[in-house]
């Protein structure tokens, strides 16, 4: 469905109350007719993508427009109650407010309708001018407006500045809707645009004239728009005696801005930037300030040493590098790993995709519970942390839903009793037995979770007790084990929880944190799967095998994927793949009880290596691709770490962009020899992996170049059409 609508969520404080209010803001492009099914359809769509609920929903639309949009939410009433219903969780009303915003070119935003949830009256004063400001940042998070430079090199734009940014403005609406929305934020921003006298619009690149053509249709105004082409013809322009406006795609250093208002005489009411690196200092009007939108963006110096990438207008020009390639080392020990190991490698972990206890969906990687909850280091740690960090106000525990979590939310409440020497002990509490009641006393509260992912459920936690105790009532976030995709998302939890309105922020504890990169539905498991399916409905058609051997190996193939959902494919004999004494990351773990270790442990293992690597802020070593360089894993892993369970879990820990090697003539030579002997020596241990790397290459999740590929598939069937195998059955099977 081609979305009519741009939504994005918006955070700030009600300006009567003070409290701080999370809206799902909707911008409904009403250029084409939009029926009330499409209303609710795009209502639904935002809602559902959201982490958490909002406090309330606010829709915006051209004058014109949100009178038919307000009838549609009066006189649907199923799919106005169906919606509503969405707000409520555990009886409790979530979404308490909905605003219908009007947009006029020359009198601005205002509200037109307020209504509260279930015909109650609405709770906040929007800072709305602020929302609609958080709708332009979103773009610039979204969509591929900022590049940044890889490692060792910089931009040299057009003005000669030399810095590690290169800002696209074309790219800040990609949809119909972001064009819309773009376009009356360039009318808010600069007030001539909606002018009725005005008679031309100067802009420095033709890659901006959609949005400035999208502001003037909105304004009603017929001004014509004449680029000037940046530098070229700068030097030629100068104010014209009618009415004007003078736009500029992007900057990082003012320089333009500033030689236009200085220089050649242009009035700074009338002269706009899209995007700055900042607004500090600058001439004229700038629309998104890029620090503004992420401070990480003032950090990114450049030391003088850097290779340059010259930008003409908004294209660059360099030589083509190949991939870098990252051999995994020492550098990429995750700092955690040794401990997390020694402590939960042997009894922590279920087995790969396994359901968790209580459960709904299986996972990649499953912890259990309990190991956490009942680990002794945890709970000394807990009492530490009790001690010295967590507020004695706290007299209310909630836990996640499992023993783990139960377990570790005990301990805390004995330990909170013990170390308050009050007759009462804290209240511990299920967080599905959540209620207003339940916190109706509460003078501080301690939420525990065991073992945390990414930490959705503590967000969801965090914003449900908005709903039932006031933001200056202390609350403290605690986490036993954090296993979360990167370092960045582990932070971006902890911000969430302990921002508030309040003058202080909450408390957040966490005991081991480990990144393992994305354990989502779609990997290499799945992958897999979609590949024995497409098998079975399609054989293909390989020269050099008889029919009858072509089909009994795929079959076969398909069989062992079908059977190993929950491991690894065997070895050519059918035995499960091994490992040896002396593997690098495990380090004295498991010291004289390797056979005791779990292959779950293992891949966990290869995936928190494989994140630290990507972590890692030595760009060097860093497994990080950029706008401008890819980067591999080198072939040389798989000769390092030979064993046959490393080498299949580095193929199915590893993301598809890391073992890519077609743009590479030598890399993919390199692997291409490999895989030859790997399959040649199929029965022996240095090819034990072999019907692994084989359905990576089946099912694209490794990649060499077309010629090398297809060599490779002619010499292995050359080698094995004799006799039917899965082996076999993945070769011929290559795309």
């Amino acid at each position: 469905m081609m979305r009519k609508a741009y939504s994005y969520t918006a955070r700030g404080a009600c300006k009567r109350s003070g409290y701080e209010i999370d809206a799902l803001c909707v911008f409904v492009d009403t250029k084409r007719n939009v029926s009330a099914l499409e209303f609710f359809d795009e209502l639904e769509a935002s809602l559902r993508g959201l982490e958490t609920l909002p406090d309330c929903v606010v829709i915006i639309a051209d004058a014109a427009s949100l009178s038919t949009l307000h009838q549609y939410w009066a006189t649907w009433n199923a799919q106005r109650q169906v919606f509503e219903q969405r707000g409520f969780r555990k009886g409790v009303q979530f979404v308490k407010s909905y605003y219908f915003v009007t947009w006029d070119a020359v009198l601005g935003l205002s509200i037109a309708n307020m209504l509260g949830a279930g015909g109650s009256a609405a709770s906040f004063d929007l800072p709305i001018d602020s929302f609609i400001q958080q709708g332009l940042h979103a773009l610039i998070s979204t969509n591929p407006v900022v590049q940044i430079a890889p490692a060792g090199h910089v931009f040299k734009h057009p003005s000669k500045t030399v810095n590690k940014l290169f800002i696209q403005a074309r790219e800040l609406a990609t949809s119909e809707a972001e064009l819309a929305f773009v376009g009356r934020c360039l009318c808010r921003a600069l007030k001539p645009l909606a002018d009725a006298g005005l008679s031309v619009v100067y802009i420095d690149t033709m890659g901006i004239y959609s949005l400035v053509r999208e502001a003037l249709i909105y304004a009603g105004s017929k001004a014509t728009i004449h680029s000037f082409h940046s530098y070229t013809e700068l030097s030629e322009l100068s104010p014209p005696t009618e009415p004007y406006a003078l736009i500029i795609s992007a900057s990082t250093s003012g320089g333009m801005a500033h030689k236009l208002h200085k220089e050649q005489g242009f009035v700074e009411d009338r002269l706009l930037t899209l995007i700055d690196t900042t607004a500090a200092g600058r001439n004229g009007t700038v629309m998104i300030a890029l620090d503004d939108v992420d401070i990480s963006y003032r950090k990114q110096l450049a030391d003088g040493t850097e290779t340059q990438i010259e930008l003409f207008g908004e294209h660059f020009s360099s030589k083509a590098k190949p991939p870098r390639a990252v051999t995994l080392g020492q550098p990429h020990f995750p700092r955690r790993l040794g401990e997390f190991l020694k402590q939960f490698g042997i009894g922590g972990l279920l087995g790969l995709n396994e359901q968790p206890a209580g459960g709904a969906a299986s996972r990649l990687v499953c912890f259990e519970s309990n190991a956490a909850g009942r680990n002794q280091k945890l709970l000394d740690w807990l009492k530490d942390e009790i001690d010295w960090r967590v507020s004695v106000a706290i007299d209310h525990v909630i836990y996640a839903d499992d023993d783990g979590s139960k377990a570790l939310s005990e301990a805390a409440a004995e330990k909170l009793h013990a170390a308050k020497g009050c007759p009462n002990r804290p209240v511990v509490t299920a967080y599905s037995n959540l209620t207003t009641d339940t916190l109706a006393q509460a003078q501080g509260v301690l939420v525990v979770q065991a073992v945390a992912g990414d930490g959705g459920l503590l967000r969801e936690i965090s914003r449900d007790l908005r709903e039932f105790i006031a933001p200056d009532v202390p609350r403290h976030f605690l986490a036993g084990v954090g296993l979360p995709q990167s370092e960045e998302t582990w932070l971006r939890l902890q911000q969430f929880l302990v921002k508030n309105t309040s003058p202080r922020d909450y408390g957040f504890s966490a005991w081991l944190v480990l990144p393992i990169g994305s354990d989502g539905t779609t990997n290499a498991w799945q992958d897999l799967s979609e590949l024995a399916t497409r098998a079975q409905v399609q054989t293909p058609v390989v020269t050099g095998v008889s029919p009858k051997i072509l089909t009994e190996s795929v079959d076969l193939a398909v069989q062992l994927v079908q059977g190993a959902f929950k491991g690894f494919l065997p070895t050519s004999s059918g035995t499960a793949l091994g490992l040896s004494e002396g593997f690098l990351f495990f380090g004295d773990a498991f010291d004289g009880r390797l056979h005791q270790v779990p292959v779950s442990a293992t891949y966990l293992t290869v995936a928190s290596v494989l994140q630290a690597a990507r972590d890692l802020n030595v760009p060097a070593n860093q497994l990080k691709p950029t706008g401008y360089e890819s980067v591999v894993l080198s072939p040389e892993n798989f000769l390092r770490y030979n064993d046959n369970l490393l080498q299949a879990c580095v193929l199915r820990a590893a993301h598809p962009s890391e073992l890519d090697y077609s743009s590479s003539p030598h890399l993919s030579r390199l692997m291409k020899e490999f895989l030859l002997k790997v399959f040649s020596r199929n029965a022996h241990p240095y090819g034990a992996a072999s019907i692994e790397f084989a359905a990576a290459l089946a099912c694209g999740h490794l990649k060499l170049m077309a010629d090398d590929r297809k060599e490779l598939q002619q010499k292995a069937v050359e080698l094995l059409s004799s006799a039917p195998s899965a082996l076999l059955g993945f070769i011929c099977l290559l795309i």
